[in-house]
């Protein structure tokens, strides 16, 4: 009688996720616990409780005594009854998610805005390990569908790799071309200075090769203005270092991406999808198994509309949430499509909306809402097919 009033009162019993590790269905349901883990570069919190909410321990670690975590872990039952809840931990979890991989436990990802309106709308508004360990825990019990299975608990270890591998290049090659433009910037303003209005006039492209070769030879015994010329020399040679290491890191990620069935489904299949935009696809999702469906996807790419509808009234706003980096690569393909050579059923689809009235950004939002679904279906077809998938990329390949 207990047991039944406890399975129509528990808010969890139809809150269901599939394990691709543990190959069964993980339920958050009366017996659960949950672990909320607050993530740091030498030492973690984490904090056990019930499906209730109710404490039953609390531990604090280092990366050093992980195996002492992992024992902690396993007194609370079978596995699959324990959620283990972290923040955006970046690289300071990398250790502890890899001894949780490694063992089998469940991890689910809590976006660190829902731990901090966690904080905002408790009556005590205290901050410390214990307490934002408790939060991301309470986030997991009372937001469960809002939270993210985490990609180390289902994708197999060489997608893992791919991605970490495809992360590690795309994250240094956004920080070299940020530093690029910033320079070219710099060096706008400085040849301005020295040359006058006319500086680029005999170039196609004011840094090419040609103009980057005449502005060092011509700039190398200064007549006048030494201290001017001599910066804009030092700026002119980090030019093209950034240059060399930017080309250098855009062809290991084509080594890597050949490589991929993914990458090459969505370099052959979809336009504009260039092998970095692919890549950046790939590095932000990891694997498509993530994802039960298709909305599921544009949702987390930010790019399906949020509805605000009361009575009668219903209004779709744009969703300003959502992976950022993903997003951006889908307006990349979007951008790509509408343009003069760009694909024509895009271009199609992007004039019937502005043809319905829709503003050209918003027309914009719906292709990006199209393109991703249209990412998943081709990672769908290489989850299922991925013999039948190589044969395709090699037919498009040779055409």
């Amino acid at each position: 009688m207990i047991k039944e009033c406890l399975n129509i009162l528990s808010p969890w019993s139809n809150v269901i996720h599939y394990s691709s590790k543990n190959k069964k269905m993980i339920s958050l349901n009366e017996r659960s616990v949950v672990v909320g883990v607050d993530v740091h570069k030498y030492s973690h919190t984490a904090v056990a409780m019930d499906s209730w909410g109710k404490e039953k321990d609390r531990l604090e670690f280092s990366n050093d005594n992980l195996p002492i975590y992992t024992t902690w872990l396993n007194s609370f039952g079978p596995k699959e009854d324990l959620f283990v809840g972290l923040e955006d931990v970046n690289c300071y979890g990398t250790h502890l998610v890899e001894e949780l991989r490694r063992e089998g436990f469940h991890i689910r990802y809590v976006p660190a805005i829902l731990t901090e309106r966690e904080r905002k709308s408790s009556t005590k508004r205290q901050k410390s390990d214990y307490v934002d360990a408790k939060r991301v825990g309470k986030v997991i019990l009372t937001k469960f569908e809002e939270t993210l299975p985490a990609k180390e608990s289902i994708a197999d270890e060489a997608e893992l790799k791919t991605a970490q591998a495809l992360d590690l290049l795309l994250m240094e090659r956004r920080d070299l071309v940020k530093e690029k433009t910033a320079l070219k910037n710099q060096l706008h303003a400085l040849l301005h200075q020295y040359y006058g209005d006319h500086y680029a006039d005999d170039f196609k492209k004011p840094f090419n090769q040609d103009a980057i070769d005449f502005y060092l030879e011509n700039l190398e015994n200064p007549k006048e203005k030494h201290i001017l010329a001599t910066s804009i020399v030092r700026r002119l040679k980090r030019l093209v270092l950034l240059e060399e290491h930017i080309g250098s890191i855009s062809e290991e990620l084509a080594v890597i991406g050949k490589k991929s069935d993914e990458v090459m489904a969505l370099t052959n299949t979809i336009h504009g999808c260039g092998m970095v935009t692919a890549c950046s696809i790939m590095a932000e999702l990891t694997t498509i198994k993530r994802f039960a469906g298709k909305d599921n996807l544009a949702s987390y790419a930010g790019v399906a509309p949020t509805e605000h509808s009361s009575g009668r009234k219903n209004k779709l706003h744009t969703n300003p949430f959502g992976n950022r980096r993903l997003n951006r690569a889908l307006h990349t393909i979007a951008l790509s499509q509408i343009a003069c050579k760009g694909d024509p059923r895009g271009k199609e689809y992007y004039q019937k909306k502005l043809k319905e009235g829709k503003t050209k950004l918003w027309a914009l939002r719906c292709l990006k809402h199209q393109i991703a679904k249209r990412v998943f279906r081709v990672l769908r077809e290489v989850l299922k097919n991925p013999v039948r998938s190589k044969e395709n990329e090699a037919q498009n390949c040779s055409r």
